[in-house]
C-alpha cells in the first residue's frame, strides 16, 4: 500500500497548492490574463486531483 501512501501525499499536496491559488484570488492579480491564468490552474488541479482519487480508490 505504499503507493496509496504517495497518492495521498500528491492529493494533499495538489489541495495545498489549490488553497494557494485561491487565496490569490483575494489579491491583485495586475490584469484579466494573470487571473484567467490563476483560474485554469485551479481547474486543473481540481482535476488531477479527482483523479488521483479515483485511483486510490482502485487500490482499496
Amino acid at each position: 500500500m505504499e503507493l496509496k501512501k504517495e497518492l495521498e501525499t500528491l492529493v494533499a499536496e495538489a489541495k495545498k497548492e489549490m488553497d494557494r491559488l485561491a487565496d490569490r484570488r483575494q489579491e491583485e492579480l495586475g490584469n484579466g490574463i494573470n487571473y484567467v491564468e490563476n483560474e485554469m490552474q485551479i481547474e486543473h488541479l481540481k482535476g488531477e486531483i479527482e483523479g488521483l482519487q479515483e485511483a486510490i480508490d482502485r487500490l482499496a
